[in-house]
């Protein structure tokens, strides 16, 4: 039997079943140091799992549909340099861009039912102008704008000055509540513009029907052939009132430049009647619509596009007009009045006077170069090379508005 050693330093038989006791301890703990390992290692594998799958994913390649895609992060770009080129030029990032989905344009129109044209009428208005070039140049300022006033080529300005031709436009197709009216063909139009002259122009004639609600301002008449419904659209009317048929007035206070006789002349499509102090000095459209010949003589200037429709009598055609002489005194402030108006179809209109005792340039065919009316000191109005007009004088002799 073996004998082990006594921690006091005796020796101590041993006991039995003592021996065995040791052993069994010291196994014992040779388990849990195995097993402690064990658990350290396990928990330095769980921990170097979690660091590795915790790393960032390298770039990879998604598929959207059937298109590859490489999913790529987009470095932040840098900031710009505080000076220098860069600083002037920095980078910015792109923003997204948004399109507004509008809704499309709603175009309103009205049509008057019972609206007719004498088929005799439609067909002049058509022929007339069927060989007309495309008005071009400064002829072509838009009516609608009004252009400028002063420099002619156009109905008026809406900004234009009360001390200029105030005029408003009168729809003789609708009344003022814009119904239907009688007035639906050439046949009807021209006698009741000859009766409201006829009556002193008498605006209670005019009264009923649709009228512009202000006016449009110019200094000279010089209107180069354009579609009639430049007329409605100077006003803002081209959806309340459709082409054709329709008057305009204009009205101003006006002095002479000096002491004299004076006389006016134009050419109009459809019509053109002048009124100063009371009395008419011109009848000189197209179609007369008064009684008076002396009112619409007939100069040697005939209009290109008109010459194929001379007639033999003085009613229709392509010649300007010259009315008789009116006295003016200097500085004399008087009231002068101007219709125009057309059917449909095409328009223009020109208003030139003449001083008696100056002295003009002449055309070939003998006509006078007269300065276009104007109520102001801007140039003579001038047209394109396609634009259609009388004789006339670049040196202005400009009225003055009157007081």
């Amino acid at each position: 039997m073996t004998t082990l050693p006594n921690t006091s330093g005796n020796t101590t038989p041993p006991v039995e079943g003592k021996v065995q006791f040791y052993r069994t301890k010291s196994a014992s703990r040779f388990g849990f140091f195995m097993m402690a390992l064990l658990l350290h290692l396990l928990l330095f594998l769980l921990i170097a799992s979690w660091v590795i799958f915790a790393a960032p994913k390298p770039e990879t390649e998604g598929n959207f549909g059937q298109v590859k895609t490489l999913q790529v992060k987009v470095p932040t770009p840098p900031e710009p340099a505080a000076s220098g080129a860069s600083a002037s030029n920095p980078l910015i990032e792109p923003q997204p861009v948004i399109v507004p989905v509008t809704a499309p344009i709603k175009t309103i129109t009205s049509v008057n039912a019972s609206f007719s044209v004498d088929a005799s009428k439609a067909l002049d208005q058509s022929m007339t102008h069927m060989n007309l070039p495309a008005p071009q140049g400064t002829g072509l300022a838009a009516a609608g704008a009004g252009g400028t006033a002063g420099q002619g080529n156009s109905f008026g300005s809406m900004n234009g000055s009360d001390n200029l031709l105030s005029g408003y436009l009168y729809d003789l197709k609708q009344t003022k509540d814009k119904q239907p009216t009688d007035i639906t063909d050439y046949h009807s139009y021209l006698p009741l513009l000859g009766d409201y002259v006829k009556n002193g122009w008498d605006d209670t004639v005019l009264e009923k029907y649709y009228r512009s609600k202000a006016p449009i301002s110019t200094s000279t008449i010089a209107i180069s052939t354009r579609p009639s419904e430049d007329a409605p659209k100077a006003f803002g009317l081209e959806k309340e009132v459709q082409p054709g048929l329709w008057v305009i007035h204009y009205h101003a206070r006006v002095e002479a430049p000096s002491e004299g006789d004076y006389r006016l002349a134009g050419f109009a499509d459809n019509i053109m009647v002048v009124r100063i102090n009371g009395k008419l000095v011109l009848d000189g459209g197209w179609d007369s619509i008064t009684t008076d010949p002396t009112l619409h003589q007939i100069l040697p200037y005939q209009m290109p596009s008109y010459i194929q429709f001379l007639s033999e009598n003085t009613v229709n055609n392509p010649n300007v007009k010259i009315g008789p002489p009116f006295h003016m005194q200097a500085m004399e402030s008087v009231d002068m009045d101007v219709i125009i108006g057309d059917c449909g179809g095409v328009c223009g209109f020109f208003l030139l006077v003449e001083k008696e005792g100056n002295t003009y340039e002449k055309s070939p065919d003998g006509t006078p170069k007269l300065p276009f009316f104007q109520l102001d000191n801007n140039p003579a109005p001038t047209f394109g090379s396609a634009e259609e007009h009388p004789p006339y004088s670049s040196t202005p002799e400009p009225w003055q508005s009157g007081k």
